[in-house]
């Protein structure tokens, strides 16, 4: 397997960002964590999705309207190859438990309570939804791994929802390049596409999962430090 070489540091390749229920809209300072018990439920993930832009062919030049129109074909055509070898990837992982039991763990730690492995002997409930992920071809010249997920806890007795936050990741897959203009990023964004791997999807989706299971962790931490206040 090669080397993912595009992933300079952790925080230049992947963006994320968290909405969260901040300040007075979540409930945390109405509880006492301390002793109790906390169950994970995680909620399926769907199958990968493929996006794909439109054609631009604002032109005049019919050679740079042929070049652009066949230049975007081409990376279309290995995004959907891309596409197949991501699905390939994710069969060989539980994406879904991957991101609810990293979240546990430190959610658990944060709040004191004890990790449970039956929701129905739970006195809280860690609600994890891995809702899309899936690869973005729709730049002219990038492509993209994208990842929206939600944690939310709640008080399983009355059901009410204590605290939630959302999660947008996104990983870089192309390499950046100055002056390619669209035809020429389009044939480099498809030429890194046909070199990755399933094995090279595996790990990128990993490495998703687990900076997304640590902004949620952080976002939880950062809003019982605001209720301790």
């Amino acid at each position: 397997m090669r080397q993912l070489t595009r992933f300079q540091t952790l925080a230049a390749a992947l963006l994320l960002a968290a909405a969260a229920c901040g300040g007075a809209r979540h409930h945390l300072s109405e509880y006492n964590f301390s002793d109790r018990s906390l169950a994970l439920v995680v909620l399926g993930a769907p199958a990968p999705g493929l996006i794909t832009g439109s054609y631009d062919l604002r032109t005049d030049d019919v050679v740079e309207l042929a070049a652009k129109a066949g230049s975007k074909a081409v990376k279309d055509v290995e995004a959907r190859r891309a596409r197949a070898r991501m699905d390939s990837a994710t069969g060989r992982m539980r994406l879904s438990d991957s991101l609810a039991k990293r979240t546990l763990d430190r959610a658990s730690r944060y709040l004191g309570m004890r990790p449970v492995g039956s929701s129905t002997d739970a006195d809280f409930l860690l609600e994890v939804h891995l809702r899309n992920f899936g690869l973005d071809a729709s730049g002219s010249s990038t492509a993209t791994l994208y990842t929206n997920a939600e944690a939310v806890l709640l008080d399983r007795r009355t059901g009410r929802e204590i605290w939630n936050v959302k999660v947008h990741g996104t990983d870089r897959l192309t390499p950046r390049v100055r002056g390619a203009g669209s035809v020429g990023g389009s044939i480099l964004a498809a030429g890194t596409l046909h070199t990755m791997t399933v094995e090279d999807f595996q790990q990128a989706l990993d490495q998703l999962m687990t900076l997304s299971s640590n902004v949620v962790a952080e976002e939880l931490r950062a809003a019982l430090r605001d209720a301790r206040r």
